[in-house]
């Protein structure tokens, strides 16, 4: 996907369309790694919830952030980005390990912990 980065007109857009495809590259991925998974689970809301930061890495590119958008849902509704059942799980265990730092009192975070224990992450071996 990086050989796409054509007819850029100063050094900063090749680092702008590059970070662009580091996310579309971090979507499609598939992978068994929390590391990996948490990136692709970061780069799929960036396209997904725009925002500011996309907008302007998209303007800074030279690219229409609309367009870029647009490209990311049709992969989306395609099936090239999807997430496997371990980047789920990695992505359910993200999220309840983040609930469980925000709990103000111990029975809650108990109760989390308790959730935590009972996934079957990736590479994880079963008791």
């Amino acid at each position: 996907m990086s050989e796409k980065i054509v007819n850029v007109k100063y050094p900063e857009q090749r680092l702008f369309q590059a970070i662009i495809v580091q996310a579309f590259e971090d979507c499609v991925f598939k992978t068994y790694s929390k590391v990996d998974a948490y990136n692709k689970e970061d780069s799929y809301n960036w396209f997904k919830d725009g925002g500011e930061d996309f907008d302007r890495v998209c303007w800074f590119a030279d690219m229409d952030p609309s367009f870029v958008r647009d490209r990311f849902l049709k992969l989306r509704k395609e099936g090239v980005i999807k997430f496997s059942k371990s980047e789920l799980t990695w992505m359910e265990y993200r999220d309840r390990y983040k609930r469980y730092r925000a709990a103000n009192d111990k029975e809650s975070r108990r109760i989390i912990k308790r959730q935590i224990d009972r996934l079957t992450l990736p590479g994880k071996k079963e008791k």
